[in-house]
C-alpha cells in the first residue's frame, strides 16, 4: 500500500515515537497485519460457542443466551474504558496486550475447565475483555493513519478489509479444526494463535504510542455529550442489525423455507464477502464523490432492496445474484461507516471508535435475539422483512440527519 503524502514533519506528529513508526510509516501492511491476525484468532471463537454450550457441555440453548448477554455486556464497558483512556494519553500497546491476553486466558479455560459455570462466570469476562482488542485496533489504526498523514478514509477501509478477510477464513478453519479434533485442542490451538496475535503486538505497536490530540479528555473529567455522535450510531445500529438478522435466519430459510440444497448459504456468504472486500477496496472514491452520510444512505438503500429482493428469491440461481448485491450495499457500509462515526469526534478518536464497535455489538445482539423471536413466531422468511425494515429506518435516520462538522482530512 503506498503511503499517502507523508508529511515532511512526521517526527512532529508523531510525538518522538522514533523509529518503530518510521518503520510502521514505510510498512504499514504491519499495521494491518495486526488487525488482520486478530480478526483470524477470535472469529474462529464465534461460530463454536453455541456448540459447546450445547453439545459439549449438554446445556439447554438459552445457556448460550446467558453467556452472550455477560459476554456483550462486559465488551460495551471495556470498549467504554478503553476508549476513554485511549483519549486520556494511555499507551495504546497497554489495552492491546490486555485484552489479547484474556483472550487467550479465556481459550484456555475453555479447552482445560469444560464446565457451564466457569464459562457463565470467568471465561465469558475475559473474552468481553478481550473483544475490546478490536475497538483498540481501529483506533490505533486511525490515529497512524492522522499521525503519518495518510488518506484516513482510505486506510481506515483498508482496516475494515482486514476484519472482512479474517472472518472470511476464521470460522470455516476453526469449524473444520473441531470437526477433526474436538473442543478442547481447537480451544488450544486458538490460544496458539492468540499467542502469535500478542507477538506481533509487541514486535509493531510502538511502547509510547498514544493520541495526539491534546488533552482531548482531561485525566478524570467526563466526556462531553456529543449528540451528534450518538445520532450518528442509530443509521449503523439499524444497518448492523438489519445484516446480523439475515445470516442468522440464512441457512434454515434457504434450506427449509426456499429448499435449497444445505450448502447454499455457505457459497452466499463466501459470494457476498469475496464482492464485500473488493467494494471496501473502491469505497475511498465514492466517498469522495458522495460524502459520507450520503454514501450510508445508498448502502441502506441498496440493503432495503437487497432484503426485499431476496424475500421474494424462490431459485439457486436468485440467491447467488442477490449475494453479490448483499456484498455491495455492505462493503459500501463496512468501507465507510467507522469514518462516519469517528468525523463526529474527530478529537476523540479513542471514544467516537469505541462507540462505533459498541453499536455493532449491540446491534447483533439484539438481531439474534429478535431473530429467535420472530422466527419462533412466524417463520425465518418474516425475519427478511424485519431486515428490510431496519435497513429503512437507518436510510431515514440518515435523510433527516445532518452531516459531520469535520470533515476528514486527506
Amino acid at each position: 500500500m503506498d503511503n499517502d503524502a507523508t508529511s515532511p514533519t512526521q517526527t512532529d506528529v508523531t510525538n518522538g515515537h522514533g523509529p518503530v513508526v518510521a518503520i510502521l510509516d514505510r510498512y504499514p501492511f504491519l499495521v494491518l497485519g495486526l488487525l488482520l491476525m486478530g480478526a483470524f484468532t477470535s472469529s474462529g471463537a464465534v461460530p463454536l460457542a453455541g456448540l459447546y454450550v450445547v453439545e459439549g457441555l449438554g446445556e439447554p440453548p438459552w445457556k448460550l443466551s446467558m453467556v452472550m448477554i455477560v459476554q456483550v455486556s462486559v465488551t460495551l464497558l471495556a470498549n467504554r474504558t478503553f476508549g476513554r483512556a485511549i483519549d486520556r494519553g494511555v499507551p495504546v500497546k497497554v489495552l492491546l496486550v490486555t485484552s489479547i491476553l484474556c483472550f487467550t486466558a479465556g481459550m484456555v479455560m475453555l479447552a482445560t475447565f469444560q464446565i457451564y459455570w466457569i464459562y457463565l462466570a470467568v471465561v465469558s469476562v475475559l473474552l468481553g475483555v478481550g473483544a475490546g482488542a478490536l475497538s483498540v485496533m481501529y483506533s490505533f489504526g486511525r490515529l497512524f493513519a492522522e499521525q503519518t498523514k495518510r488518506d484516513v478514509i482510505k486506510f481506515n477501509g483498508f482496516l475494515r478489509m482486514q476484519t472482512s478477510l479474517g472472518w472470511m477464513v476464521g470460522p470455516a478453519a476453526a469449524l473444520s479444526f473441531y470437526g477433526a479434533f474436538g473442543f478442547s485442542a481447537t480451544y488450544y490451538a486458538i490460544a496458539g494463535l492468540a499467542l502469535i496475535w500478542f507477538a506481533i503486538c509487541l514486535l509493531t505497536v510502538p511502547n509510547a504510542f498514544k493520541t495526539h490530540h491534546p488533552n482531548s479528555l482531561a485525566q478524570g473529567g467526563k466526556v462531553p455529550l456529543n449528540v451528534g455522535l450518538l445520532l450518528a450510531c442509530v443509521p449503523v445500529f439499524f444497518i448492523g442489525a438489519a445484516n446480523v438478522v439475515f445470516v442468522s435466519a440464512m441457512p434454515l430459510y434457504f434450506s427449509t423455507e426456499l429448499g435449497l440444497i444445505a450448502s447454499s448459504a455457505g457459497f452466499a456468504l463466501t459470494v457476498k464477502c469475496f464482492v464485500e472486500v473488493v467494494v471496501i477496496y473502491f469505497c475511498a472514491s465514492l466517498i469522495k464523490h458522495t460524502g459520507e452520510r450520503k454514501g450510508m444512505l445508498i448502502a441502506a438503500l441498496l440493503g432495503a432492496v437487497f432484503f426485499g429482493l431476496i424475500y421474494q428469491a424462490t431459485t439457486l440461481v436468485d440467491v447467488f445474484a442477490l449475494a453479490a448485491l448483499d456484498g455491495i450495499y455492505y462493503g459500501i457500509f463496512a468501507g465507510i461507516s467507522m469514518t462516519f462515526v469517528q468525523n463526529f469526534a474527530t478529537d476523540q478518536p479513542g471514544v467516537a471508535t469505541s462507540y462505533y464497535v459498541s453499536t455493532l455489538f449491540v446491534g447483533g445482539l439484539i438481531g439474534n435475539l429478535l431473530t429467535g423471536v420472530v422466527a419462533s413466531a412466524f417463520d425465518f422468511q418474516t425475519t427478511v422483512l424485519m431486515a428490510c425494515a431496519f435497513a429503512f429506518v437507518g436510510a431515514l435516520v440518515l435523510i433527516v440527519m445532518p452531516d459531520s462538522a469535520q470533515k476528514t482530512e486527506n
